[in-house]
């Protein structure tokens, strides 16, 4: 019972330093859900600033939802069901129906249950929270820490001169000793190794590879010498195409990636895979990042050399065509509205970590950022086209895909013969016929039965999409999702209140003024869109924002939280930056180095810093318990990526290579839940990398899902960290990890032999090292102890040597040793 209890708690145990940071998750999907959601069905009646309050009740600041009016209090924190307001949208109180003119969308309720559930976030404010600005002052923003260029910096005095191996650390160390700090001790070589590993390609290294990397570090004789094995390991690590693989899935989470529109009707992507490669791609090739920017928000504007760049630029452009969408919004200018709003909201949280759409109803409440300036940027997302390629009969609103033939990319898809081609041709005219007979008998006053309408309706999208997957000498044609500019570009009037049928004052496209010189915000005329002006203007060198926003992105995926912890809000309601003089630096350094990415992680790897152990000092974690000033490395549990990807390692089923195309294909095209369905969906799990898994928004793969992986709704920069017993059930009773967990053993058994000492052999292919002597003592006994309760059932000795290491296996891959890092 004792080893039964020690193998549950290693399997459910999770480090006491992994960090939650759902807080700036939850602020952001409030203002993404909630805010519209108030502003458009409750303001009206029930607003302070409108100077209207039926029943005593205001909804517009948190204050007065928690005060509530004449019935009591409107919203109950964690609990949606005892919250007045949710009562009322759920029409369960006759009394209290609101809105009176009709019941909200389910997909708003289940927003609004969620919201509750999460404790009710809000940062509109009560007593002690950041007061909602009356008016902006444009000239007193500027001054704000973050719109400002950044310094360049001299290297701070420190008493420890000895101590920093390059120039990071002085800053670390000047903010450690200013509040009386002591940097721990080093890591141990082993354990460097595999933090490198884990943080340049999300992976375990090889048994091999672990024993060969650190010989090379222990027989060092001095510290130029090791620094410059660990510059040889990661530069190796940094040229492999699991770099791009592993920091490419941290760009998918802020670019909110997903194969599916999300939404009302969650229709899926099939074409969206090709800006996830685009992605990795651009990754392994550390393709500026200035470039980067242009080419995902702008690449369709952009000169190329040839066919095959133009079909990447364009490829780039999916930044902005795979978001969220509300395809079965009726209201065609509703629906436009809404994807323009999506569009700028992921474009200004992604690269200037700002919140722009905030500003859709009214001025900002928190940031200088009039809502002027959002319909500035709205103009030019309503001059382009978003080509995003759905079946009408399921979707109300689509718009084609874009054909890149003959392009050079790779294609999808055996041709097929002329006959084969007719008869698709034929197959979607027969069905075409049959829906206008339908219609014509229906406009006659014909009673159809629904269902047979739908169907005939979906057949003919699906039969025209077969065919028009074809050209005229039955090659597959090659289709992708992204953008291309109206034939005219427009400028855009403010609606108040963000109603799509109100007007107010005609503004010119331009960017955010706060971030902009004075008076030049406006874009010059011209006849596109303004999407590369735009571009360019935010990748520029002289925007006092981009720079840092990046730099404190990696840094956040290299040490655990970033020097700014509000990864995707630099403003007033994000979180100021430990290090304003570090973060002036990196940016300035990340600009001077062409804005290379690779460069960036390798000087922030091969910094003192970073090469500190996890273990604390008492008197450090008295005065700095959330290690903000880096006195050691933070422990953080792997994403859920990387612990299933080491579960394939270990077990040595990881296909290295990468899959053309994405997994949904057997699935078919449509709305999930009607006819593509959710259980043929969690069926995929191929041996591939986690990030080739679909990413079907509120339908993803198990085990990510357990593991806080983003659910694509929103920019993620930032990941949950949590614990809880289904992640422990998963892992003892999955099927996915029992195969890995019985290949692994039999990789082990092997290779062994009479003399092989079983216990060494597993801890040093499951975690690279061997075992201590309390972990020894307590295997051997569990080892004992199954063999006795096996003995009476004559098993043979081969079968039982193969259940005992299969146990214990199982035991070390579940236990949090090896998805915690170190």
């Amino acid at each position: 019972m004792k080893l039964r209890m020690l193998w549950l708690t290693a399997i459910v145990w999770s480090s006491a330093n992994t960090t939650s940071h759902a807080q700036s998750n939850n602020i952001a999907f409030f203002e993404a859900k909630i805010r519209p959601m108030l502003a458009k069905y409750c303001y009206s009646c029930h607003s302070e600033t409108a100077n209207k309050k039926k029943g005593g009740l205001a909804v517009d600041t948190q204050a007065a939802l928690l005060k509530g009016g004449e019935s009591g209090p409107a919203i109950v924190p964690k609990s949606a069901e005892k919250s007045l307001l949710f009562q009322a949208i759920t029409y369960h109180n006759k009394e209290m129906q609101m809105p009176p003119d009709g019941k909200l969308s389910d997909m708003v309720i289940a927003d609004v249950r969620k919201w509750i559930e999460m404790g009710a976030p809000d940062p509109r404010g009560r007593t002690g929270t950041i007061p909602i600005q009356k008016s902006i002052d444009l000239v007193k923003g500027r001054q704000y820490w973050a719109y400002q260029p950044p310094m360049k910096q001299t290297l701070p005095k420190v008493n420890n001169g000895a101590w920093p191996r390059t120039d990071i650390d002085y800053f670390t160390l000047a903010k450690m000793e200013e509040n009386h700090l002591k940097p721990v001790g080093d890591a141990a070589n082993v354990t460097l190794v595999r933090r490198l590993y884990f943080t340049i390609i999300g992976l375990p290294p090889l048994q091999e590879d672990l024993a060969t990397w650190v010989s090379k570090l222990d027989s060092t004789a001095s510290l130029p010498a090791k620094q410059k094995v660990l510059g040889e390991l990661v530069d190796s690590l940094l040229a492999l195409p699991h770099y791009g693989e592993h920091w490419g899935r941290h760009w998918l989470d802020v670019a909110r990636y997903g194969d599916s529109t999300g939404g009302d009707d969650n229709n899926v992507h099939p074409h969206a895979w090709r800006y996830r490669d685009y992605v990795i791609d651009a990754f392994n090739a550390d393709t500026p990042y200035d470039r980067f920017i242009v080419e995902q928000l702008a690449g369709d504007l952009l000169p190329a050399a040839d066919k095959a760049e133009f079909a990447r630029n364009v490829i780039a452009t999916g930044f902005l065509a795979i978001g969220v969408k509300l395809v079965g919004e009726e209201e065609g200018r509703k629906f436009f509205a809404d994807m323009v709003d999506e569009q700028i909201d992921v474009t200004t949280k992604v690269f200037l970590a700002t919140t722009v759409a905030c500003a859709r109803c009214h001025d900002h409440k928190l940031d200088p950022i009039p809502q002027a300036d959002y319909y500035a940027l709205a103009g030019i997302f309503r001059s382009t086209t978003t080509h995003f390629g759905l079946l009408h009969s399921q979707a109300r609103q689509t718009t084609p895909l874009i054909d890149l033939s003959g392009m050079g990319l790779p294609v999808l898809g055996k041709t097929i013969s002329q006959d084969e081609l007719q008869k698709l041709k034929k197959a979607r005219d027969d069905a075409a016929t049959l829906v206008d007979d339908i219609y014509r008998r229906r406009r006659a006053g014909e009673q159809i039965n629904q269902s047979v309408w739908l169907r005939s309706r979906t057949n003919r999208d699906r039969t025209d999409f077969a065919y028009q997957a074809y050209d005229s000498k039955g090659n597959p044609k090659v289709l992708v999702m992204g953008i291309q500019d109206q034939e005219l570009p427009v400028d855009t009037w403010i609606n108040p209140r963000g109603e799509v049928d109100q007007r107010g004052a005609k503004v010119r496209r331009g960017v955010v003024q706060v971030l902009a010189k004075s008076g030049a915000h406006y874009l010059p005329s011209t006849n596109s869109s303004g999407r590369l002006e735009l571009a360019k203007w935010i990748a520029s060198p002289n925007n006092p924002i981009t720079a840092r926003v990046m730099v404190n992105r990696i840094w956040h995926h290299v040490f655990g939280h970033g020097l700014v912890r509000s990864t995707d809000d630099f403003g007033v309601s994000g979180l100021p930056p430990t290090h304003p003089e570090l973060l002036d630096y990196l940016a300035l350094r990340f600009i001077e180095n062409k804005w290379s990415v690779k460069a960036m992680i390798r000087e922030m790897v091969l910094s003192h810093t970073w090469q500190l152990a996890a273990s604390d000092l008492k008197e450090n974690s008295a005065i700095d318990p959330d290690n903000q000033y880096y006195c050691r490395m933070s422990r953080k549990r792997l994403t859920a990526e990387s612990i299933r990807d080491a579960m394939l390692v270990v077990s040595g089923n990881l296909k290295r290579e990468r899959p053309l195309g994405n997994f949904l294909s057997g699935v078919g095209e449509g709305t999930i839940g009607r006819s593509v369905m959710e259980p043929e969906i969690r069926k995929i799990d191929p041996d591939y990398r986690s990030v080739y898994l679909p990413r079907v928004r509120n339908v993803l793969p198990e085990m990510l899902e357990l593991f806080d992986a983003p659910d694509a709704s929103l920019v993620a920069g930032v990941r949950d960290t949590t614990t809880s017993p289904l992640q422990g059930l998963y892992l003892m009773n999955s099927p996915f990890v029992s195969r890995q967990v019985e290949a692994t053993a039999a990789r082990i058994l092997k290779k062994s032999t009479a003399d092989t000492d079983l216990v060494k052999a597993i801890h040093l292919h499951v975690y690279g090292i061997p075992p201590t002597d309390k972990q020894r003592d307590i295997a051997n006994q569990f080892f004992d102890q199954i063999k006795k309760q096996l003995a009476p059932t004559q098993a043979k000795s081969y079968e039982i040597e193969k259940i005992v290491v299969q146990t214990y296996c199982h035991a070390l891959i579940c236990s949090a040793e090896f998805r915690i890092l170190d």
